[in-house]
């Protein structure tokens, strides 16, 4: 007679760990019992068709205490079908039995077992044993879900691979070292006229005309040799195919293919690059023809410009020289006048003191004083002195104008360049007078230089103007010159000033580069002196420190009869 399972009622927490105790003593059952009342829930079966009812109910134990010799059916039958269930083969079983050997032992291990367990029990080392194996089942749940979990994502991951490789424009499939196909996509199938199915395992190098899968051959040789990917182009039936090949790390050796076809873009590539130099050719004709213009502009606008400063010059020193000549000489006669009239009023003094009653005398003499006589007689002469100075500065002024445009002596021919730079600074005073000072470190046996004097004004004034506007508030301007014994000569121009920042060097001497604000500069100045020093057969360099200043150094040669010749004949044709 079969008895009816005892289900006690859980003495423990909710959630713990459930026990199923089979022993077909019930004694027994409830000394284990006893033993794991307070730490598990606890089930009891008396023979083995209830231990495997309750095992395959809800809720299934979580471990199954089972005893070995039993009526009507022993733990390994019972373990069997435990075993042959999917609902109950993952539930561990524990053998507990009075006597043991090892082929009992090995018998029930390889029926499923998870240990075995002698009898009498002791409490400590059943809860042990229960425990340890709990956390392990645990341990296995755990891992079974990861397993499954992670078989879920690679069949994912797989099929949504397959779905990009198949909608991929180009070839792509995987193969071993001999061509072997393992795996292709739909549209390299297609290339084959065929489909992935039915070319699976099929040698690839058979597919390919032998031309294009010898090199394939010795491509995927060199990748595997090297381990790095590699790339080729190769023809085929008329097309132009651009193959890369990759390693594939493990084993066995594989490497994946992707081949594209470029036919398409090779030749749209070939008119791209005829196009481009076509394009090149018409941007260098282009770029010669606005070299010319800017060249000719600037000639133009230097021309153009020493000219208005040659009329200016002309007209200042017409329309001032008379002027002054004449204020001049009349100033000198006032001067004359006035030493003939005071000598005659120190006369009249001198007869008047002595004619006129003493009232009369002290009368003038109180006339004389409120009207400052002495002073006036002084301060009036010394009047004269400094308009007599005034007017020299301002001869001065029109002959620096004279020397700096050069007028009527614009060619070729010896100058002192000091005397140039002179002139230049006198020009140019008014606008660097407030905020800067000029420092001259002249050479004393500077040799005169063969060369355009009045062009040569232009580079100085531009230079000089510069080195002022780069001046924010208080500055010095140093102008140093030197020569050597090959005959060359060198013009120092520095300033303190802001400098120059290094990606603007290779644009200074551009036309229409400036740093300066809008209306402030036209960008031409240094363009200018660049071609003037250029036509000079000289150099100009530049050196700066942003926020120490810069300093431009212009090499002239003291010689330049080549050009000097080539000007005069240009003047006689």
């Amino acid at each position: 007679m079969l008895a009816t399972p005892e289900r006690q009622k859980p003495s423990v927490e909710p959630g713990a760990p459930t026990i199923l105790v089979v022993d077909d003593s019930r004694i027994n059952l409830k000394g284990v019992s006893r033993m794991l009342e307070g730490h598990f829930n606890v089930l009891t079966a008396e023979s083995g068709p209830v231990a495997l009812g309750i095992a395959a109910a809800d809720p299934r134990p979580d471990l199954i205490l089972l005893d070995v010799m039993m009526p009507e059916m022993d733990g390994y039958e019972v373990i069997q079908r435990l075993r042959a269930s999917p609902v109950t083969r993952d539930i561990p079983v524990i053998f507990v039995t009075a006597r043991v050997n090892d082929e009992d032992e090995q018998h029930g291990l390889s029926l499923g077992a998870a240990d075995y367990i002698t009898k009498p029990l002791r409490a400590a080392i059943l809860l042990a044993r229960v425990k340890s194996h709990l956390k392990l089942k645990q341990a296995q749940d755990e891992l079974r879900t990861q397993n499954e979990t992670l078989e879920s994502r690679v069949m994912e991951r797989t099929e949504t691979l397959g779905a990009i490789l198949d909608s991929a424009d180009q070839l792509i499939a995987m193969i071993t070292p001999d061509g072997a196909l393992m795996a292709i996509n739909r549209i390299g199938a297609e290339f084959f006229g065929s489909t992935p199915a039915r070319l699976s395992g099929q040698n690839l190098f058979d597919l390919l005309p032998p031309e294009f899968g010898i090199r394939l051959a010795d491509q995927i040789a060199e990748v595997l040799a090297s381990g790095r990917s590699s790339e080729i182009d190769a023809a085929n039936r008329g097309r132009i195919f651009h193959v890369t090949v990759y390693p594939v790390p493990g084993n066995p050796p594989r490497v994946v293919v992707y081949a594209n076809d470029v036919t398409d873009k090779v030749a749209a590539e070939i008119e791209l690059r005829r196009e481009r130099e076509q394009l090149a050719q018409s941007l260098a004709h282009q770029r010669e023809l606005n070299r010319k213009l800017e060249d000719a502009q600037n000639q133009l606008l230097q021309s153009e410009k020493m000219a208005s400063l040659g009329q200016l010059a002309a007209g200042v020193a017409h329309e001032l020289n008379n002027p002054i000549g004449f204020v001049r000489s009349n100033v000198t006669t006032l001067e004359g006048y006035l030493t003939g009239i005071f000598e005659i009023l120190r006369a009249y003094d001198d007869k008047a003191a002595a004619a006129l009653p003493a009232p009369d005398a002290a009368e003038l003499a109180a006339l004389k004083k409120q009207k400052d006589f002495d002073f006036v007689h002084e301060d009036i002469f010394q009047l004269l002195s400094e308009s007599k100075d005034g007017l020299t500065r301002v001869q001065d002024i029109v002959q620096n104008l004279k020397d700096f445009s050069r007028v009527g002596g614009a060619g070729w021919g010896w100058a002192d360049l000091h005397a140039c730079i002179d002139s230049t600074l006198n020009i140019i005073w008014n606008e660097i007078k407030y905020k800067c000072t000029v420092v001259k470190n002249y050479d004393p046996a500077l040799p005169q230089v063969y060369c355009i004097a009045s062009q040569l004004n232009q580079v100085f004034m531009n230079l000089l103007v510069n080195a002022a506007h780069a001046i924010p508030e208080k500055g010095e301007i140093v102008i140093t010159t030197e020569h050597d014994a090959t005959g060359t000569v060198r013009i120092h121009v520095s300033d303190n000033g802001v400098g120059i920042p290094e990606e603007n060097f290779a644009h200074l001497f551009e036309p229409f580069f400036t740093t300066k604000p809008i209306g402030k500069g036209t960008g031409l100045g240094l363009s200018i002196a660049y071609g003037i020093i250029g036509k000079h057969h000289g150099t100009i360099d530049v050196a700066s420190t942003v926020g120490k200043g810069t300093t431009f150094t212009v090499t002239l040669p003291v010689e330049n009869t080549d050009d000097a010749a080539a000007a005069a004949d240009a003047a006689a044709s």
